[in-house]
């Protein structure tokens, strides 16, 4: 049967954060709450995502303030490309939808399409891996669904998550 669940055991894995000189991958603070809106407004189509700014920050809002989990703190990055908003990824600490799993949950990853293709969301998701494995987790999980892309479908294979 298949499932829209994949986890990544970090004790097997091996990736290594990418980064490149024109981009800076922070955690995420208070003051980006209007740029993270703005990025999950242009990533998503409306029918996915939000249909304008005003819902894409109650959104963001939302998720901040913990209507999706808690959110952890070292695992909620924003990427920057040359100093402009470029892509973020979300992480809470625990699933509220599967109470069985164990670990941080990725609750969304987003980039701008102006920076696909550019090496955005792999480095966003392996300075995540980076991070939970600084906190000796052993397991991230998340959902792919009708919002995923090819290329995160691809990206979350290549980096080593799979069916539970």
């Amino acid at each position: 049967m298949t499932t829209d669940l994949r986890t990544l055991d970090l004790n097997k894995s091996q990736t290594e954060p990418a980064h490149d000189a024109d981009s800076e991958i922070r955690e995420i603070r208070p003051a980006d709450l209007e740029d993270l809106a703005q990025l999950y407004l242009v990533s998503y189509p409306p029918e996915i995502g939000a249909p304008d700014l005003f819902e894409a920050k109650a959104e963001i809002e939302a998720t901040f303030a913990g209507e999706f989990g808690q959110l952890r703190t070292s695992a909620n990055l924003i990427a920057f490309h040359q100093g402009t908003p470029a892509g973020a990824i979300l992480t809470v600490t625990k699933s509220i939808w599967d109470p069985e799993l164990s670990g941080p949950f990725i609750i969304d990853l987003f980039v701008s399409p102006r920076y696909r293709k550019q090496g955005i969301g792999r480095a966003l998701v392996t300075s995540l891996i980076s991070a939970c494995k600084a906190a000796d987790d052993t397991q991230i999980s998340l959902r792919v669904g009708e919002g995923t892309s090819s290329s995160a479908y691809s990206l979350y294979s290549k980096l080593g998550f799979v069916e539970p």
